[in-house]
């Protein structure tokens, strides 16, 4: 029915800089998120999101408020990018996901790998972290301190930071008898001006 049933929802709890939702049961399918929710008059007050899947829950959408997604639109139309974000220079995966876990296993040789950290698969040689230390394979498990398991908290260990700053992370590289040597790295964060979210 489009009806909301909540304002300034948190969706993940979890992250410190949780994200305020509407909450809808306005479908919201794969084909359609990212669209416009829009209200009786036609104006868009916010962005589809995501949905709440349960076999007991049904009609749980979330949206992002437009007063948020507003000044990332603008940036992008006038500039191309979002001024402040950062670029660490990796892709990775979750070492905390069974499957990974099992694909890290293989490509590494290494049995019963530790359930926590990101695997490193892709380093950009643009970025100062190619200059350290790390290499494909191995995994980072802390930055500045804080234990990185995925996206989100790897985002957490380094909010506030802009381009330019030098953080500190903590990495593993296995050996095929499943020992590891631990070794800490520093790099700059780069400003990211790609404009790919």
């Amino acid at each position: 029915r489009g009806i909301v049933s909540a304002l300034n929802r948190p969706v993940d709890s979890k992250a410190q800089s949780a994200m305020k939702y509407i909450q809808t049961d306005a479908a919201i399918n794969p084909g359609n998120s990212g669209g416009a929710l829009v209200n009786m008059y036609g104006q868009v007050i916010g962005i589809t999101s995501s949905k709440y899947v349960s076999s007991s829950y049904e009609g749980l959408g979330f949206a992002i408020t437009i007063n948020q997604a507003l000044p990332v639109i603008q940036e992008l139309m006038e500039q191309g990018y979002v001024s402040g974000r950062v670029r660490v220079g990796i892709s990775f995966i979750s070492m905390q996901n069974e499957y990974a876990q099992a694909q890290f296993s293989e490509e590494v040789g290494v049995k019963d790998p530790e359930p926590d950290g990101v695997w490193i698969t892709e380093i950009s040689e643009d970025c100062d972290i190619s200059h350290t230390e790390l290499a494909v394979n191995d995994v980072i498990v802390s930055v500045e301190g804080k234990n990185v398991n995925d996206y989100d908290s790897l985002n957490a260990a380094i909010a506030g930071k802009v381009g330019g700053d030098t953080v500190k992370a903590v990495c593993r590289r296995y050996r095929k008898d499943g020992t590891y040597q631990e070794f800490t790295i520093s790099f700059q964060l780069m400003e990211d001006t790609s404009g790919n979210y």
